[in-house]
């Protein structure tokens, strides 16, 4: 029941041409519905791996359906908006405007302030991604400590919480593009989601939003995976500048475990395992030309990516 009534809503208020799943398919249904902040669908079956050259370690590759956008509109609860009710949600979307235009302002050649745009990007990109995780999840009750831990373990396996320590970790690196394209593209769709959830009957809406705004659905999946192709060339980027004087080993070390929880985190672990599929393709003949000792390496840091946190080795 819970699943029409969000198909609906969908189709409502973001994709009228959305056909309603059948009765038979309300567990395919109620997946593709689970809010995610990043708007990344959930890891579904994989349809083919991809492997290093050795095939010791998979990285899962999968075509996977669209992603749902991030929802907006109702009032929180049950049938309602992921982020809490109109008030909240317009201070959601005033932080992900500002995103964008500090974003425009830092990554565009030439204008004055990049780096300070730079900077307050990601500050705005903490505490946009802060307030997500209070609305969805509220704040951590330290009494008793049981409760904190159980609050813990329900946020930081998210791609709210991966976002903010991305945006932290780089507050006082040097600018780089490859940082603030993901921080642009998830603070697009969450405003274009807001607009077309509370102001879809605006004519200026109708003629030239409601376009746009099915084209970046459509485009959705490959927006995602576009993301994970920024952050793992962002970690490729900090190894070069380990010969520069701008080089920072904790800033590399921090980074690559990020990506690594992100390789295991259900909002992300699709599009960052397809990204490591397709760089492990594009390797492997010239991987082949390499001493064993090389290709050894590799394969021991491919395990320890693919090793889940925590589990035994």
């Amino acid at each position: 029941m819970l699943t029409k009534l969000r198909a609906r809503w969908y189709k409502k208020n973001v994709d009228s041409s959305f056909e309603l799943p059948a009765s038979g398919a309300s567990a395919s249904a109620s997946s593709n519905f689970s809010a995610t902040s990043s708007g990344a669908a959930k890891p579904a079956t994989a349809t083919g791996t991809g492997t290093t050259g050795s095939g010791a370690a998979p990285f899962t590759s999968s075509a996977y359906a669209a992603p749902p956008p991030p929802r907006y509109g109702g009032t929180g609860g049950g049938g309602g908006g992921t982020y809490g009710g109109p008030a909240a949600q317009r201070r959601l979307f005033m932080m992900h405007l500002a995103l964008l235009v500090l974003g425009l302002w830092s990554v565009v050649p030439l204008l004055p302030g990049g780096r300070r745009a730079y900077v307050f990007l990601l500050r705005c990109s903490m505490m946009a991604q802060g307030y997500k995780i209070y609305l969805q999840h509220g704040l951590p009750s330290l009494r008793p400590w049981s409760m904190a831990m159980a609050w813990v373990q329900r946020v930081v396996p998210t791609a709210d919480f991966l976002q903010l320590l991305v945006a932290f970790s780089f507050s006082a690196a040097p600018p780089m593009v490859l940082v603030a394209a993901p921080i642009l593209v998830l603070a697009a769709y969450h405003a274009a989601a807001f607009v077309a959830a509370h102001h879809s009957g605006h004519p200026a809406w109708q003629r030239y939003g409601a376009r746009l705004h099915a084209v970046m659905l459509r485009r959705q999946a490959d927006a995602v995976v576009l993301n994970a192709a920024c952050e793992v060339a962002t970690a490729f980027m900090l190894v070069l500048h380990l010969l520069t004087p701008a080089r920072s080993f904790l800033t590399l070390i921090f980074y690559v475990q990020i990506l690594k929880l992100k390789l295991h985190v259900p909002e992300t672990a699709v599009q960052h395992r397809k990204v490591w599929s397709m760089i492990d393709d594009y390797t492997r003949p010239y991987r082949a030309k390499l001493p064993p000792a090389v290709e050894s390496g590799i394969q021991a840091a491919a395990r320890w990516m693919t090793a889940v946190p925590g589990a035994p080795q």
